[in-house]
C-alpha cells in the first residue's frame, strides 16, 4: 500500500478522496541523477513526508512560509539560519483549493477557513431531501506567537470551501454553502467580510462561487451562476466599500462554465476562462478559451481559444510590471507554456516544455528577467504513487524576454509543488518532499546541467 499524494492534481483542486490505494503494477527503482550544484539549503518542515504549498518570502526577505497539505502545519523558518521559528498547526482535512492559507501583507495574521458538514437523508412531504448541517469557520493566528486570535462565523454556521484575502488584508471573500433542507446539493454562495469588524454581508441575489480582488482591493469579481446544472451565467463586479454590485460581464456562450483568474496590476482588466460545451447534457467535448474583459464597460477585449479540444488553461501568472502574462497548458498532447502581451491582448510566444511532463504554475523573479517553472513525469501504472515512484523534478529557468530555456535545476525526489523568487531575486525556493529547498541564484542562469 502506498499513501496518495495530489502530485496529479490540477492546481488548486482538491482530490476526490485521499486515502490508500493499491499499487496498480510493482515498479522498479527509478535511476537517480546528481542534484544541481545550486542546492545550497533545505528547510524542514515538521512533516517531513509532506507536499508543501504556500510558499512565499516576506517583504524583507528573512523569513519564509509554507504549509502542508492535508496536514495542515504552517511553519515559518529564518532564511539566513534556517531556524525554525513559528508553528501554527490549522488541522489536518480536504479543502476547497490546497492553497489553503492566507496571510497579510505585514506578515503578522495567517487565515485558514475550515469545512465541517453533517448531511442527512429525510423524507419530507413525499420528497427525498438532505439535511445539511454545518459548522465551518474562518480562523486566525498570530504569525508571531503561532496563538489563535478568532474564529469567525457565519450566524446560522454556513460551509465554507475557500477563502480569499485582499490584497491589503482589509476584507476577505468566502465561499459559502447554506445549511437547510435541500433535494440536491446544498445552495453556494460567497460572503463578504470586513477583517476590522468581523462582520459579513452576502454577495448578490443568486448563487455564486468564489471571487478575485482588484488590486487596490476596492473591487472583487464574482461568478454567478443560477441553473441546476450550474453553468455560468454572470461576473459580477461588487464595490467592497459598500457590497454593492457596480457592474455585471454575460457570459455569453449557452452551456459554459466561466473562471476567474486575475485582474490585471493596473486594474483596467479581468482576466479569466470560459470552457463551453456544444450541448449542454453532454460534458464530454468542450472548448476553452482565455478571456479578457474590460472592467469599465463590460465588454470582452480578447478571447484565446485552447489550441486543442478538451483542452485549457491553468496556472496563471503576471510579470512585476504588468506587462506579460503566462499561462501553461492543461490535457494537451505536450506540456505548453503561453506568453501573453497584457497591454497589447496579443499572444506573443508559445514554448513547449516537454512531452509528457506535469507543469506547476511559472513564477516571476522580481526584475521580470526570469521565469522558472517546474516540471515533473508521472508513472502511468501507479495509482497514487510514492515519492520513490516519480522520476526527480525539473526546474526551468527561462530567459522572459528572449522566452528560452537558458538552465534546468535538477531537483532531489519530490512533489515539487509550490516555488517562489527571494526578493533580491538572489535565491528560488521550491518545495521538496518534506523540506523548502533552496538554491543559489547568484550567478546567472546560463545552460543546462
Amino acid at each position: 500500500m502506498v499513501t496518495v499524494s495530489f502530485a496529479g492534481w490540477e492546481e488548486g483542486l482538491v482530490a476526490p478522496s485521499l486515502h490508500e490505494v493499491e499499487v496498480v503494477a510493482p515498479k522498479l527503482a527509478l535511476k537517480l541523477e546528481p542534484v544541481s550544484s545550486r542546492l545550497k539549503r533545505s528547510l524542514v518542515h515538521p512533516n517531513r513526508g509532506s507536499v508543501l504549498r504556500g510558499l512565499r518570502y516576506s517583504p524583507d526577505g528573512k523569513r519564509i512560509i509554507a504549509g502542508d497539505y492535508p496536514g495542515g502545519i504552517i511553519q515559518v523558518w529564518d532564511t539566513e539560519t534556517g531556524r525554525q521559528l513559528t508553528k501554527i498547526e490549522a488541522g489536518y482535512g480536504l479543502r476547497g483549493s490546497a492553497e489553503y492559507f492566507s496571510l497579510t501583507p505585514d506578515w503578522k495574521t495567517v487565515y485558514v477557513s475550515r469545512e465541517k458538514r453533517k448531511s442527512t437523508r429525510i423524507e419530507k412531504n413525499g420528497k427525498r431531501l438532505i439535511r445539511s448541517e454545518f459548522d465551518g469557520d474562518v480562523r486566525a493566528w498570530d504569525l508571531e506567537t503561532g496563538e489563535l486570535r478568532t474564529k469567525l462565523q457565519h450566524k446560522p454556521p454556513r460551509n465554507i470551501i475557500a477563502m480569499n484575502l485582499s490584497p491589503d488584508g482589509s476584507s476577505f471573500l468566502t465561499t459559502d454553502e447554506l445549511p437547510g433542507e435541500w433535494e440536491g446539493r446544498a445552495p453556494r454562495s460567497v460572503s463578504l467580510w470586513n477583517v476590522a469588524t468581523g462582520e459579513y454581508e452576502p454577495l448578490g441575489d443568486v448563487q455564486s462561487y468564489g471571487g478575485e480582488f482588484s488590486p487596490d482591493s476596492r473591487t472583487v469579481a464574482v461568478l454567478a451562476f443560477t441553473d441546476d446544472k450550474h453553468y455560468t451565467t454572470a461576473i459580477n463586479l461588487f464595490d467592497v466599500a459598500t457590497g454593492k454590485e457596480k457592474l455585471s460581464i454575460p457570459v455569453t456562450e449557452k452551456f459554459a462554465s466561466a473562471g476567474v483568474s486575475m485582474f490585471a496590476p493596473d486594474g483596467d482588466t479581468l482576466i479569466g476562462h470560459v470552457q463551453a460545451y456544444a450541448d449542454g447534457n453532454d460534458f464530454r467535448k468542450w472548448q476553452t478559451y482565455l478571456k479578457f474583459w474590460d472592467t469599465e464597460s463590460g465588454q470582452e477585449v480578447a478571447s484565446f481559444p485552447a489550441e486543442e479540444e478538451n483542452t485549457g488553461f491553468l496556472g496563471l501568472g503576471v510579470s512585476p510590471d504588468g506587462q506579460l502574462l503566462l499561462a501553461k497548458n492543461w490535457r494537451g498532447t505536450k506540456s505548453k507554456l503561453y506568453f501573453f502581451d497584457v497591454p497589447n491582448r496579443k499572444l506573443v510566444k508559445t514554448i513547449v516544455l516537454g512531452e509528457k511532463s506535469f507543469v506547476r504554475p511559472p513564477v516571476f523573479s522580481p526584475d521580470r528577467k526570469w521565469i522558472a517553472v517546474t516540471t515533473q513525469v508521472f508513472p502511468t501504472d501507479v495509482r497514487g504513487p510514492a515519492v520513490e515512484d516519480v522520476p526527480q523534478p525539473r526546474i526551468l529557468l527561462i530567459d522572459a524576454v528572449a522566452g528560452e530555456v537558458r538552465e534546468t535545476i535538477l531537483a532531489p525526489q519530490g512533489f515539487a509543488t509550490s516555488a517562489c523568487f527571494s526578493p533580491d531575486g538572489k535565491t528560488l525556493a521550491t518545495g521538496g518532499y518534506g523540506k523548502v529547498l533552496l538554491w543559489d541564484l547568484t550567478t546567472p542562469p546560463g545552460g543546462s546541467e
